[in-house]
């Protein structure tokens, strides 16, 4: 459970807003409605209904995935309700809702549902908002029995909330633990700037997760008064959206929530706006944790919405004048003399009425002034001279195959998509029409927009009013500039000569010349598994899997063994970071920022990738632009470069970004525990400015060139939606000829392992009222296999119930904790058992020790056969799901190839999933649970 943030960075996305008013008759469609010409329709296939007490639904068939559905329940009330004393109380209502309802008593909610396989926090969730509160449930469809109880759910949580006073004084803990656990420098810098960023409205009073003071002391009375008077039929929506039958999901609903009834003498529910002040803001903020500079621009006006149809060629034209400045901003970071590592424009809905554009800097160090010159250079340019033509077709062409590409795609959209959209519309009134409808639409405008178009929205990022200033710097900053000054800067910039922008000519060809094609000299099929293996005249293996998961879309991955383990400490800070110097670099003729001009209009994308055992290249195509992506592969092979310029500009702001890095509390843990475990081995602690200093750009390019000289003991593994008659020439153009060596590499096993004796250590930094205990069991692992791996797995899943249980449930010490297993094949079979939660200092001991009573528990006795139900309960729903993924099989082929395992073992996974025993977990835990190998750290304010 969560309640959502605001993000100070808003977004450089157009909003979608507004939407006519539904039905007041049950089941009746927008479809039965006129519609003028420039209205935006729902989505004709949304069933939209909305019952006497005025409660509303929505509900979509959508088979992706299959025999899924999703269930959220949508109240339109959020902190922004709350009183001064019920600061909190929306948000803390949500929690109750899990912990004790009408048909669910105590934690009979989440017992049940993790009895049928879903999962608590990742699955089953909610989230508090400062306007609304919803509630999440996703179910599979085959138990039509869990189908109507999770119905029953949605309707105990539009008003059976049993809101026990034991129930609330044991929750107190617990979102103490959450606020605590949200704490640190965003959180403390969000409430410096929120209040000025809301005009010092009622938003800035009422952030959802609420006061500690109202949190601990308020009367039982008061969250009952509030769920009383705000959690009514009137203000709420069931919106279902799965692989279902609508008129029985209708009429269940009709059946469920008709019986609700408003409250009588119901407060009435207000929208409370931001009004503009017309002023200009400035606030300087600094912490210890601080450690770069950057300064924000932000100029606050009412948002505009999108109701009609002409408003999305505006709203695009915006997006796209966003999109090029920042294009050019962008550029100039490439060069070592420009004094900004960062720069951007953006757009984006604030709070109610308000939408924020903004400018955002970061400076290199001493260098603000210089930087805001730099930005508002560009920004004089596009005023005075616009943009070019080029410019605009191409990110138009880019524009059009995404909306190309979506269109092929919509009918394997996934539910979730679906749900945020019809969420949003009711929520937010935005609109939710279908994509076959709007796609044309925004062709169209795309089609129009002009350059005159886009320079309507430069004016925006230069008002004079409602306007704040954000500057964010470190403590040891030298010299902090006022108000005036920034505004004397500012002035002096707007005032500056520029020249028009000039863009470099590049070449029109990524390869100048291909050899002769090579040829597949040996094919073989696995009936079972649905795929053929090919060999290659150079030696390459090639794995095919046609699949029909997706209609246009083809990924590729590779593996050749090797990897950054075969050189030495001298050599591995060139090796480790040998890939991004290489895409940094660009490709053939191109540079980096060519390639991607290059790749305009095109849906293809290669990735290589060296990693400690191996190399590769990850890459994706549409089937129109399949053959640039093997274009693509087949460079990162045969036409590498070094950009030396760019290259050296990058390695400077990742030493900027480094040098104060030991100002963070959360770094000095990590590092601190690596240095711990590893002592000082270079290839396993932190980062550094010294090591930085140690990459050697030509190197790096060498040792790429070398991990990518020999493609014959490569294997890729190529899924979706395959033409055999397309795919051949392009696999013996590009991949058969690929050079080969037949050269027979392993990785090596360099030794970098943990100590072998248990460490209990305590780190101070910083100054929050808030601990990190991080313990892990660390050992070696010779029973490695996919079986003992999936013990593994179940035994994790059962810490986690039972700690959750004893440190949240019983306790009330903590929000939320972690447990997951780290279990390591190559180079070396490795175990790794973590578990970590965030705390008062004050009860790090108890926590501590109540963690290592559950954990003894489980060796002594095993888990419970409750808490392994529900592990294979939520294992085996989600069996059947992961073969509907392209991704999955990619990577799942891949594994099995170079670990010489038979694919079609994936087939028997659900049975072996059934068959665990307690027994069988309890043997593992005993032999890795092992005090000797036990590791705990703790972070603790320096205080």
């Amino acid at each position: 459970m969560y309640f959502r943030p605001l993000f100070l960075t808003t977004l450089a996305l157009w909003t979608m807003t507004a939407q006519p008013a539904l039905s007041n008759n049950i089941a009746e469609t927008l479809q039965s409605q006129p519609l003028n010409g420039d209205e935006i329709p729902l989505n004709p296939h949304v069933k939209v209904g909305k019952l006497p007490n005025g409660f509303q639904y929505f509900i979509l068939r959508n088979a992706e995935p299959k025999e899924r559905v999703l269930l959220y329940l949508a109240n339109k009330v959020g902190s922004i309700q709350e009183t001064d004393k019920q600061q909190g109380l929306a948000h803390f209502l949500e929690h109750m809702n899990f912990n004790g309802t009408t048909h669910f008593p105590k934690n009979a909610l989440v017992d049940y549902l993790q009895k049928s396989g879903i999962r608590f926090g990742a699955d089953l969730n909610a989230y508090t908002g400062f306007e609304e509160t919803v509630y999440q449930l996703p179910l599979p469809t085959q138990d039509p029995e869990l189908l109507k109880q999770g119905m029953l759910i949605m309707r105990d949580w539009a008003d059976g909330a049993l809101l026990e006073d034991e129930e609330i004084d044991q929750e107190r803990g617990v979102i103490l633990e959450e606020k605590r656990q949200r704490g640190g420098l965003s959180h403390r810098m969000q409430e410096k700037t929120f209040p000025l960023l809301t005009n010092h409205s009622r938003y800035a009073y009422r952030m959802p997760i609420g006061t500690e003071e109202v949190l601990k002391n308020f009367k039982y009375s008061e969250i009952r008064k509030f769920h009383k008077d705000w959690y009514r039929p009137e203000l709420q929506a069931l919106i279902v959206v799965g692989d279902i039958d609508p008129a029985k999901i209708e009429q269940e609903i009709i059946a469920q929530f008709s019986t609700l009834k408003n409250p009588k003498n119901a407060p009435k529910s207000k929208k409370y706006n931001i009004p503009l002040s017309g002023k200009n803001q400035f606030l300087a903020f600094t912490d210890e944790e601080v450690t770069q500079t950057s300064f924000q621009i932000l100029y606050k006006q009412q948002a505009k919405k999108t109701e009609r149809l002409a408003d999305y060629k505006t709203s695009l034209a915006k997006s796209l004048f966003i999109q090029l400045t920042n294009t050019r901003l962008g550029e100039q970071t490439r060069e070592a003399k420009t004094p900004f590592l960062a720069a951007s424009l953006s757009n984006g809905a604030l709070l109610a009425n308000l939408e924020t554009n903004g400018i955002q800097i970061m400076p290199k160090p001493d260098s603000l002034q210089s930087s805001i010159r730099a930005v508002y250079a560009t920004l004089k340019q596009i005023k005075e001279y616009g943009f070019t033509n080029t410019e605009l077709e191409r990110i138009k062409a880019d524009y059009r195959t995404m909306l190309q590409q979506g269109l092929k795609e919509y009918d394997k959209t996934p539910s979730k998509a679906f749900m945020d959209e019809i969420l949003a519309h009711y929520l937010k009134n935005e609109p939710a029409p279908s994509f076959e409808f709007l796609q044309p639409v925004l062709l169209k405008a795309v089609n129009e927009i002009t350059l005159q178009d886009l320079m309507a929205y430069q004016g925006d990022f230069q008002a004079t009013s409602n306007r704040d200033m954000i500057l964010v710097h470190p403590q040891a900053s030298k010299e902090v500039p006022q108000e005036e000054t920034i505004n004397a800067w500012l002035s002096e910039a707007l005032q500056q000569p520029v020249a028009p922008y000039n863009e470099e000519v590049a070449e029109t060809a990524l390869l100048s010349s291909l050899p002769q094609p090579g040829t597949i000299v040996s094919e073989s099929k696995d009936e079972k598994v649905g795929t053929e293996t090919l060999v290659l005249s150079n030696g390459a293996k090639v794995i095919l899997k046609p699949t029909t998961l997706k209609n246009n879309e083809i990924q590729i991955t590779s593996f050749s063994p090797g990897g950054y383990s075969l050189y030495p400490s001298a050599d591995y800070q060139s090796a480790v970071n040998a890939t991004s110097i290489v895409v940094n670099s660009g490709l053939g003729p191109f540079s980096s920022l060519q390639l991607s001009r290059y790749l305009n209009g095109k849906n293809a994308s290669a990735s290589p990738f060296i990693n400690e055992i191996g190399e590769g290249i990850k890459a994706y195509g549409s089937k129109e632009d399949l053959k640039t992506t093997f274009e693509l592969i087949y460079g990162y092979f045969t036409a590498t470069r070094l950009d030396k310029s760019f290259n050296e500009a990058n390695l400077e702001k990742s030493k900027i970004a480094l040098k104060n890095r030991h100002l963070q509390a959360n770094a000095v843990f990590t590092d601190s525990i690596a240095t711990l475990l590893y002592g000082n081995d270079p290839r396993k602690t932190g980062p550094t400015v010294a090591k930085i200093d140690q990459i050697d750009l030509a190197r790096s390019l060498e040792i790429f060139q070398d991990r990518f000289a020999d493609a014959s003991d490569f294997t890729f593994v190529i899924v979706g939606n395959i033409d055999r008659e397309q795919l051949d020439p392009l696999l013996t153009q590009y991949l058969a000829t690929l050079p080969s060596t037949g050269r027979k590499e392993k990785f090596a096993d360099n030794g970098v392992y943990p100590s072998e004796k248990a460490i209990i250590a305590s780190i101070h930094k910083g100054h929050e009222d808030k601990s990190t205990v991080a313990m892990a069991y660390l050992s070696a692992y010779p029973d490695y296999s996919e079986y003992n791996n999936l013990l593994m797995d179940a035994l994790s899943s059962c810490l986690t119930i039972k700690l959750t249980e004893r440190l949240r449930e019983k306790e009330g010490g903590i929000y939320s904790i972690s447990v997951s297993p780290s279990l390591a094949k190559n180079p070396r079979k490795r175990f790794s058992m973590n578990i970590s939660f965030t705390t008062s200092p004050e009860l790090v001991e108890k926590l501590t020790n109540a963690t290592l009573e559950e954990i003894d528990l489980i060796v002594k006795n095993g888990p419970s056969q409750e808490d392994l139900d529900k592990y294979i309960a939520e294992k085996v729903l989600s069996s059947d799901q992961q073969l509907e993924h392209n991704e999955f099989w990619l990577s799942y082929l891949l594994s099995s190839s170079v670990d010489g395992l038979e694919p079609a073992r994936i087939f028997k996974e659900k049975e072996l999933i059934k068959a665990i025993k307690k027994e069988e977990i309890q043997t593992l835990a005993k032999k890795y649970l092992n005090k000797e190998h036990f590791f705990q750290f703790v972070l603790y304010p320096e205080k």
